[in-house]
C-alpha cells in the first residue's frame, strides 16, 4: 500500500498545468486521482518536458521509492510570436519617427571636396587636420528600408542560461520583423551562420516563411561579436538602411565597435540587450544616435500574440 505520491518534473522550461511538484497525493488501496492538464513549453529549443520521476513513500513513511519515467519526450519549440507595437518601454513607430529627423541632419562623415559641392557643407576642422578641403556627407538618402541585426552568439554553456537568452532574442527580432510587416515596410534581417544571412519581409502574406526560417537558427560560441563586426563591415547593404535594429545577447568591446561604426555612419541605432543584470547595462550616453533598452530573458513580454 502506498500513502503518498509525488511527481517532479523536468526544468523550468515548461510547466503543466493544474499540476505541479510540490503536493504529495495520498491515496488509499485501490483509489486514483485523474486530472487533465495541459502541457505549456516556456523557451524556444530542444529540452525534455513532463514528468521526469515518480516518488512513492509507504503507508508509515517508512521507505522512499523513486520511479523515472521510462522514457523522456523532448519536445522541439518554436519561438512564441508576439504582435506588439511597443517592446520594453519604446513604441516602433516613434523609433522610426526619430529617425527619420535624424537624416535631416548633417552626417558625422566627410568626404574630399570636389567642385560643385555646397560650400557651406565643407568641414573646415576635418579640413585643418588633414590638409585637404573636405565636406560634410548628407543624410536623407538612406533607403526606407528596416535593418534588424540578430545576435546569434551563445553565452554560457549552462543551458538554464542560454535557453531563455535565445528565446528572448528570437521574440523581439520577430516582434520587430512582425510589426514592421504589418505596416508594409520592408525590414531585413541579419545573423551570423560562419558568413551573413540576410532575410527580407515586406509584407505580412510572406511573412510566415520569415518564420520558419528564422526559428531554425542556431546559436553558438562561434558567433562572436567580432567576427559579427568582421562580417558587416563586408555588407554594405546594411549601411543603406533607414535605421538599425540591434538585438544583443550581451555586450562587449566588439559590440561597442560596431556601433560606433553605425554612429559614424549616421544610422540611428535601437539596442535590445537582453539581460537581467544591471552591471551588464553600458553607459552610451557619448552616443547621440543610439538608444539602448535593456529586456529581461525571464520576464512575460505580452499576452497578445500574432
Amino acid at each position: 500500500m502506498f500513502a503518498g505520491i509525488r511527481v517532479k518534473f523536468f526544468s523550468s522550461f515548461s510547466r503543466i498545468t493544474t499540476l505541479d511538484d510540490e503536493p504529495e497525493y495520498e491515496l488509499q488501496p485501490k483509489t486514483r486521482i485523474e486530472k487533465e492538464t495541459n502541457l505549456i513549453c516556456r523557451y524556444r529549443g530542444e529540452y525534455d518536458v513532463g514528468i521526469k520521476e515518480i516518488e512513492m513513500q509507504d503507508y508509515f513513511r517508512l521507505f522512499r521509492i523513486t520511479y523515472k519515467a521510462r522514457q523522456r519526450v523532448q519536445a522541439v519549440v518554436k519561438p512564441q510570436l508576439l504582435k506588439l507595437d511597443r517592446i520594453g518601454g519604446i513604441e516602433l513607430a516613434d523609433a522610426v519617427r526619430a529617425s527619420e529627423h535624424n537624416r535631416t541632419e548633417l552626417d558625422v562623415l566627410s568626404r574630399e571636396y570636389v567642385s560643385g559641392d555646397d560650400r557651406r557643407l565643407i568641414n573646415w576642422s576635418q579640413s585643418a587636420r588633414t590638409g585637404t578641403l573636405m565636406t560634410r556627407t548628407q543624410t536623407g538618402t538612406a533607403n526606407q528600408d528596416i535593418a534588424i541585426i540578430m545576435d546569434t552568439a551563445r553565452i554560457s554553456n549552462n543551458r538554464s542560461v542560454y535557453i531563455p537568452a535565445e528565446n528572448r532574442i528570437l521574440e523581439i527580432t520577430l516582434a520587430v520583423a512582425y510589426y514592421f510587416s504589418r505596416q508594409n515596410i520592408l525590414s531585413t534581417e541579419y545573423h551570423y551562420q560562419q558568413e551573413i544571412v540576410r532575410s527580407s519581409v515586406g509584407d505580412a502574406a510572406r511573412f510566415d516563411e520569415f518564420y520558419e526560417a528564422l526559428s531554425s537558427v542556431s546559436f553558438g560560441s562561434g558567433n562572436s561579436h567580432e567576427a559579427l563586426y568582421d562580417a558587416i563591415t563586408r555588407c554594405t547593404n546594411i549601411f543603406n538602411s533607414s535605421m538599425i535594429f540591434l538585438v544583443l545577447s550581451s555586450w562587449d568591446s566588439a559590440a561597442e565597435k560596431l556601433l560606433t561604426l553605425f554612429e559614424r555612419s549616421g544610422l540611428s541605432t535601437v539596442i535590445f540587450l537582453v539581460t537581467d543584470d544591471e552591471q551588464d547595462i553600458p553607459d552610451l550616453t557619448s552616443f547621440r544616435r543610439s538608444r539602448l533598452i535593456s529586456i529581461s530573458p525571464y520576464d512575460e513580454m505580452a499576452e497578445d500574440m500574432g
